[in-house]
């Protein structure tokens, strides 16, 4: 797969644990959920994960996670 770059916008393949922003709490985000990179770890063109962000619909809060790079399909 190529590699992404902040703010581009991919599906999850997989449930992953994310943080709301500004608070404690963790949620699961469930496979299909849309979210956009802000932050590559690693070398740009071969990178070992993201940093990824997206709304929560339901409470009207944002959340972040982290994806591994070989977690993306």
């Amino acid at each position: 797969m190529k590699a992404m770059k902040e703010n581009d916008v991919f599906s999850l393949s997989k449930p992953v644990e994310a943080t709301v922003i500004g608070e404690h709490d963790v949620v699961v985000l469930p496979v299909g959920t849309v979210v956009s990179v802000v932050l590559v770890f690693g070398d740009p063109s071969a990178p070992v994960a993201y940093e990824v962000e997206t709304f929560l619909e339901d409470s009207g809060r944002y959340a972040l996670a982290t994806v591994e790079a070989i977690d993306i399909q």
